[in-house]
């Protein structure tokens, strides 16, 4: 695992931080096309109107991903520079969390599913933003996430229950190719269709912290998809990243959990007097995540 840290004073500087750590472990970049690539996983980099956008492709130019996934401004909160940014590249899997106006962070990430018996490429991109930045922020709770029009998405990895139409987006904030059933891209394609999200591990999320030492546990992120009627497959698992929640620990605290150390991330805003969510707001509560973390 590599890690890296620093400042940017633009998207376009976030972007060739991103670029930068990927290339100095194995990852090619086409600067003419923007795509980054390493073994079989393609994902298009490209800053637009101040946002980093991230595509999901199955091969350097083609098999791109229904919408992209994005970091940047939102339409009610605005953003500053310059930001501090985290970058963790691993083996099959690549985080970049960024840190501005104090206490306020967004993510992207992409990799390869280990899944068993996916018949598509298992490329991933998540970021907290969708095709379309929310205009009244997130929604977000431990059973759920999004909403079913474009007002508003889910600032956590691939937590969401709750999609926005394809022609908006907000709340499709990550896409993988498992093609089963010969869907392709999940999530379905459909509008407004439901995701599994943090619904398999809501009972244990509800529980965080716990009572007897008022740790947080770190849970794993798995990603289903729904097949017939009440049955899911398991479409990936991310090997180096975690759902938690951050009652009792600060933006960016590592932690030691055994013989690994973590590195914990609010999904967007904490707000520990609103730990349980948020309705169309601009704040996670206690919702947070982890990246192993192998730095100073």
């Amino acid at each position: 695992m590599a890690y890296y840290s620093g400042s940017a004073v633009d998207m376009a500087a976030v972007r060739t931080a991103l670029v930068s750590a990927c290339t100095a472990d194995g990852w090619s970049w086409d600067s003419f096309a923007e795509v980054l690539s390493k073994d079989g996983v393609f994902v298009r980099l490209r800053v637009q109107d101040g946002y980093l956008e991230l595509l999901g492709r199955t091969s350097a130019s083609g098999g791109a991903a229904p919408g992209v996934v994005r970091m940047g401004p939102m339409i009610a909160d605005a953003m500053t520079y310059p930001v501090s940014y985290d970058v963790f590249v691993f083996e099959a899997e690549v985080y970049m969390v960024i840190n501005y106006s104090v206490d306020r962070f967004q993510f992207c990430g992409f990799g390869k599913s280990t899944a068993q018996g996916l018949p598509g490429t298992g490329n991933w991109v998540m970021a907290t933003q969708g095709n379309t930045p929310p205009n009244v922020g997130f929604t977000i709770d431990a059973t759920s996430g999004g909403s079913s029009g474009y007002i508003t998405a889910t600032p956590m990895p691939f937590w969401g229950t709750i999609r926005g139409s394809l022609s908006s987006g907000a709340n499709d904030n990550w896409w993988l190719h498992a093609d089963l059933d010969g869907m392709g891209w999940l999530p379905a394609t459909n509008a407004n269709a439901s995701a599994v999200g943090v619904s398999a591990a809501a009972p244990l999320i509800g529980l965080l912290p716990n009572s007897w030492n008022s740790e947080a546990v770190l849970l794993p992120i798995r990603v289903f998809q729904q097949r017939t009627p009440n049955k899911n497959s398991l479409t990936a698992e991310l090997l180096n990243a975690r759902w938690t929640r951050n009652d009792n620990y600060d933006p960016g605290q590592v932690v030691d959990i055994g013989g690994d150390r973590w590195k914990i991330f609010p999904g967007y805003v904490k707000n520990i007097l609103a730990r349980n969510g948020v309705n169309r707001g601009f704040h996670s509560g206690t919702f947070a995540w982890a990246v192993r973390y192998e730095g100073p």
